[in-house]
């Protein structure tokens, strides 16, 4: 346990679980490009036309440069998918610790607040801000089921779910993750189904949902396989969790050719392609934990990645105050006011809140 920060309560009692620092690490790198997904949006201009993009197009989402068939992807298209996989893998650690030591109900309690929580941010968001405020929310007979904060609220589920009905088989949750991934690039190749990217037919379906249940589920797998053997996490490895990530990085290559990553609907191929990246960076951030390589400011911000993801709509809504012509004005000035200041602001609110021991989990 050296290598294992077991965190404190502010009223002195111990936590339910240890909490890994490279875990928080690595939720602070996805938290960091979600956050430049949000300040990118408003920057992509207006393409193919004569407005240029300012910001990087790398760092944005592939469907704000070219929304056909298929849509364009970029490295930010699969954040909210490794978003939706820290949160299972997560959810797994949070459900077995509580059914363990305070029972199942218990487990369960938790597990349903943190979906309610999730989807009552959805309907903050998306509906009643989005829809009301500024008119380009999603309809409210979707709400339950699209957008980020109800996926994550969906994926959430799922991930308690299978752990709780299948608790002593990773292998056999993963059978049922590939189950409904491959259910998904069936039905999303029927063309009556109306797909949210483009074309398909005129019935509601989905999709997103669909996949971002299938990687929260895969993420408890990865979760469980981490601990194969307690003593030696390398076992959890190089037994299941980098073999598991490589098989599924190829999958998502062959796929790709197929029926191709695209974002709104969370394809098959692009729920291949998180998992695996997410495999990977894990053993990433693991191995850097070995050589006692720290990343200044990720933990911190790790520890509280829900709250500055939701935080950083705000500089959104700003940005988008500023007219296009100001932003052009000079490449340097928007890089470091755009670009770099609110990616340090919510750092410095993420070191205050890690200063004050002060953990808002969701």
């Amino acid at each position: 346990m050296s290598e294992e920060k077991i965190e404190v309560e502010a009223e002195g009692k111990k936590r339910l679980h240890v909490r890994y620092e490279w875990l928080d690490q690595f939720r602070g790198l996805i938290i960091i490009f979600l956050i430049i997904s949000v300040i990118t949006w408003p920057l992509s201009g207006e393409f193919p036309t004569t407005v240029a993009p300012i910001g990087p197009p790398l760092l944005n989402h592939g469907f704000q440069y070219y929304d056909g068939n298929p849509a364009l992807i970029t490295i930010i298209d699969i954040g909210q998918q490794i978003f939706m996989f820290v949160l299972g893998f997560v959810a797994y650690i949070a459900f077995t610790s509580r059914k363990e030591k305070k029972g199942v109900g218990a487990a369960w309690k938790h597990g349903l607040i943190r979906v309610a929580i999730l989807y009552g941010l959805a309907f903050l968001d998306d509906g009643l801000i989005g829809g009301l405020l500024f008119g380009d929310g999603i309809p409210w007979d979707e709400v339950l089921w699209y957008g980020t904060l109800a996926n994550l609220a969906i994926g959430t589920f799922a991930a308690y779910l299978f752990t709780y009905l299948i608790p002593k088989s990773p292998d056999k949750r993963l059978y049922v993750c590939i189950g409904i991934m491959v259910i998904h690039a069936i039905l999303y190749a029927t063309p009556i189904f109306e797909h949210k990217g483009f074309g398909g037919g005129t019935i509601p379906f989905p999709f997103n949902s669909l996949n971002h249940a299938a990687i929260a589920i895969a993420a408890t797998c990865f979760s469980q396989w981490y601990k194969m053997d307690p003593n030696e996490p390398n076992i959890g490895f190089k037994k299941r969790i980098l073999p598991v990530a490589t098989i599924f990085i190829i999958l998502f290559y062959c796929l790709d050719w197929i029926q191709p990553a695209e974002h709104h609907d969370a394809t098959t191929s692009l729920a291949f392609l998180a998992i695996a990246a997410s495999g990977f960076l894990i053993a990433v951030f693991y191995g850097f934990e070995k050589m006692k390589f720290k990343v200044p400011v990720l933990s911190e911000m790790g520890k509280n990645m829900l709250l500055l993801f939701i935080l950083a709509f705000i500089f959104d809504v700003a940005i988008g105050l500023f007219e296009t012509e100001i932003r052009m004005a000079n490449p340097l000035i928007i890089m470091l006011l755009i670009g770099v200041l609110p990616i340090a602001i919510e750092a410095g609110i993420a070191m205050l809140l890690a200063k004050w021991d002060i953990k808002i989990k969701i």
